[in-house]
């Protein structure tokens, strides 16, 4: 033992020293030789740095140009006074001059960050030359305009960054001079006062040159010249710089033509929308280039070339053709020209062969006008849904214009006169929307060639069925026919897309239900203003949902069919509900009193649930429409709530036909839910007959619960006695109990403590815990309230700080024994954890 633990000390002590020398390796000096010491241990070095050398250097250079740049400025602002002409101009040239000539010689000795950081203060310095001369007034640049002043300067200054950084070989210039190359445009409007469009094509403009210079440097890096490589010091650079580049010049340009599209889009008069022509022109011509002219990019940067373009265009026209249409048709113009594009742009994608890759197995190339297409797609689409938007609080007025007055109509019994109006515009764009989506789902289909193994394809064609609904059935209302047709036109719509459903099984049934639940949606809540039409329509809907439930139930339906015959079940059972609230108060009965016509459908519903139940197959359907026969009753019983004698009466028929329900096999379990009816309605009457005593109420119920639970006991022989007695014995004892707390007399006590006393000998007889532990707690409570008056008398006699100081003891009793317990279980704990 001695020996391997001496063993085992060594190997610990060699493991340290061994991690020490790997330490003092990895912090030692770059220049110092592995073997040679290091001062202060490896740990501590390691753990004192904060900060790697390049960042420190980095901080540095950066704290000092900006110093040296301050300093400069601080001169040229403040201290200028105190020199001539000739030294001022002689202190600021040497100084940028001094800041310009360094990196050369800062490069030969290989300090590249400092040559970096020299050249960004002379270029800095450069532009407080050009502050300080036109302050002194030299050459008489102080009667120049400042911002044709700065658009010179800041043009010199951008092209000499560049001259500059290329011929010194650096990097910082670079970007500098193009980034500074934004003012020139800008500066170069605001001095010929140049409007917003002017600003605009200014910005375009810019980023054009900007792209300009970029193809013919990425042109050369194509053709073999590495000079953009070699000058920026690697292929990661010059790869960096130029993507920089385009992001900028890409975001430049979008800004310009946000600022042109929204002056166009509100010019007040037609010759400002054509001089904004210019700008979008430009815009339009600018994506195109970017879009085939740039081949190398990516594939999503030239489609966002692209859909610029087409944004820009469509934007034009749209403007143009505000003042060509009457009033309210503007976005419509807007809406014609990109339904156009879309469905011209959803062939080329077809023909480029972009949507053929579903098809294929192997890797996708797409060819060069994919992305011209694909980017037309996307910005088409995305102003006809951006119209559609504009237009949707037009059209969700006009659907749900009739709600209101059938509210008014059903609430208060007389709706106001009103006019249902839809203007055409809204209608068009709707219109345009949804048949582009239906002939883009068709040139989907054909490029796909199998519809049903396409998401894209399906989700067009159902969002095309969704869209056609409201744009047929508003035709009425645009059109100005009187209000009973556009009900009616929407429910023969409803009732054609039921029969065809029936009637085709074999196509597709998606869309087709889609358009179903649309039609039958409008059609109901555009019925509701008028009574006549509620009433025709629910009674159509529900005998045309009870077939179209018998027909897609059957054993030879697809799982679509069966789960829209559970639907169309549920639907009819709830259509014959309203029809049942509308006849009633059409008639002028009371709400409690149609209660009883709701409770009469949900009974009907009930038997033909049983009925379709026996049929193989349509099990699903029965239990749809059982259910929702179900929530009938619960309308009906709500609806006669405020009635007492009519509510005691519908529980009585609701627990009646619960009975019967429990004749089926599989529902033997709703004879509890009948029998809780019946003894509801059973307390409703006693309640009005102001019977107060709990037992009247609790005593059915226990007798009932006892006799159910014996015969659960007897059925099935493994039943506790908690199951079968527990909720039967607490339902009278315990109400009762709380009773006796309340009442002064003596006959209460008395009973309850004999049927108390009653289940504690049952329980003991028949060793049952249920009747024992209930009984035997209950007699113990009686028993407390019949001794509580004595224990009541003996405390006042005491003096108020005995019960407390009791209390107290006993707390601190409890908390002796808890601890003492405590320090046994850790004694044992102990003991067992030194046993071996």
């Amino acid at each position: 033992m001695s020996a391997l633990d001496a063993r085992r000390q060594w190997l610990a002590q060699r493991h340290n020293e061994l991690l020490a020398a790997l330490r003092a390796r990895r912090d030692a000096p770059p220049g110092m030789p592995l073997s040679a010491p290091v001062a202060g241990g490896g740990a501590a070095g390691a753990s004192g740095r904060e900060i790697s050398t390049p960042s420190a250097r980095t901080a540095l250079l950066v704290v000092g140009g900006v110093l040296v740049v301050v300093a400069a400025l601080v001169f040229t602002v403040v201290s200028w006074g105190r020199l001539g002409i000739g030294g001022r101009a002689a202190v600021l040239l040497a100084l940028t001059a001094c800041a310009l000539a360094l990196p050369r010689p800062l490069r030969r000795r290989q300090l590249t960050a400092t040559a970096e950081a020299s050249a960004a203060v002379g270029l800095a310095l450069v532009l407080l030359d050009g502050y300080a001369a036109r302050q002194a007034g030299l050459g008489g640049l102080d009667r120049v305009g400042t911002a044709g002043y700065w658009a010179v300067l800041t043009t010199l200054t951008a092209v000499g960054a560049v001259v500059y950084g290329w011929w010194q070989r650096l990097r910082l210039p670079l970007p500098v001079g193009f980034l500074m190359a934004r003012l020139p445009g800008l500066l170069g409007t605001a001095a010929l006062g140049g409007t917003a469009e002017d600003y605009a094509t200014a910005m375009i403009a810019t980023a054009a040159v900007d792209f300009a210079v970029l193809y013919a440097l990425t042109a050369r890096a194509a053709g073999g010249h590495t000079g953009l490589r070699d000058r920026l010091g690697g292929e990661r650079a010059a790869t960096t710089l130029v993507t920089a580049a385009g992001a900028v010049g890409g975001g430049w340009a979008l800004l310009g033509g946000v600022l042109a599209a929204g002056h166009a889009v509100v010019a007040p008069s037609p010759a400002e929308v054509v001089r904004s022509w210019v700008p979008l022109g430009l815009l339009v011509l600018l994506g195109m280039a970017l879009c085939r002219g740039f081949r190398s990019l990516p594939f999503a940067l030239r489609s966002g070339g692209e859909g610029v373009a087409v944004l820009a265009l469509i934007v034009a026209v749209g403007a143009g053709l505000r003042y060509a249409t009457p009033a309210g048709w503007a976005v419509a113009g807007y809406a014609a020209p990109a339904a156009f594009i879309a469905v011209w742009a959803a062939v080329s994608c077809a023909r480029s062969g972009r949507w053929a890759k579903t098809t294929t197995g192997g890797p996708f190339a797409p060819p060069p006008e994919a992305a011209a297409a694909v980017g037309e797609l996307v910005a088409a689409s995305t102003i006809l849904l951006s119209s559609c938007v504009v237009v949707l609080p037009d059209l969700a007025q006009a659907l749900v214009q009739p709600v209101a007055h059938g509210v008014a109509l059903w609430g208060y019994g007389h709706p106001p006169q009103w006019s249902w109006r839809l203007a055409t515009a809204p209608l068009v764009v709707l219109w345009l929307f949804a048949s582009v989506l239906a002939a883009m789902a068709v040139v989907r289909t054909r490029a796909v060639g199998d519809r049903h193994t396409d998401r894209l394809a399906n989700a067009l064609h159902n969002t095309a069925a969704l869209a056609a609904v409201p744009a047929l059935l508003l035709l009425p209302v645009a059109l100005g026919l009187p209000y009973g047709w556009v009900p009616a036109v929407a429910a023969v719509a409803a009732v054609a897309v039921a029969v065809d459903v029936v009637r085709r099984r074999g196509a597709t049934l998606v869309p087709r239900l889609l358009a179903l639940a649309a039609t039958g949606a409008l059609a109901l809540l555009w019925s509701s203003p008028d009574r006549t039409a509620v009433l025709a329509v629910c009674g159509t809907f529900a005998a045309s949902a009870a077939v179209l439930a018998h027909v897609l139930s059957a054993p030879t339906a697809r799982p679509t069919e069966r789960a829209t015959a559970r639907v169309a079940g549920a639907f009819s059972v709830l259509a014959l509900g309203v029809e049942a609230v509308a006849s009633g108060l059409t008639a002028g009965l009371p709400a409690h009193v149609t209660a009883f016509v709701v409770l009469a459908v949900a009974v009907a519903s009930a038997c033909a649930a049983a009925a379709w139940h026996r049929v193989p197959g349509r099990d699903q359907v029965s239990t749809a429409v059982e259910g929702t026969g179900y929530a009938l009753a619960a309308t009906a019983l709500a609806l006669t709530a405020p009635h007492p004698g009519a509510l005691s009466l519908a529980l009585a028929v609701t627990g009646i036909a619960g009975l019967a329900i429990a004749l089926r096999p599989d529902r033997r379990r709703a004879a509890l839910v009948g029998t809780a009816l019946l003894i509801a309605s059973s307390w409703v009457r006693l309640a009005l007959a102001d019977v107060s005593f709990p037992e009247a109420y609790t005593l059915p119920v226990t007798a009932a619960a006892l006799v159910i639970g014996h015969r659960r006991r007897t059925s099935t022989p493994g039943t506790g006695s908690w199951p079968a007695y527990g909720a039967a014995l607490g339902a009278t004892m315990l109400p009762s109990l709380a009773a006796v707390w309340s009442d002064e007399n003596w006959v209460r006590p008395l009973l309850l403590g004999g049927a108390a006393l009653l289940a504690t000998v049952v329980g003991v007889r028949t060793r049952l815990q249920a009747p024992l532990v209930v009984g035997g707690a209950v007699l113990v409570l009686v028993g407390l309230h019949e001794l509580a008056p004595a224990v009541v008398q003996v405390l006042g006699l005491l003096p108020r700080w005995v019960p407390l100081a009791a209390a107290g003891l006993l707390l601190l009793l409890l908390g002796a024994t808890y601890e003492k317990r405590i320090g046994e279980a850790r004694r044992v704990r102990d003991t067992m954890r030194s046993m071996r």
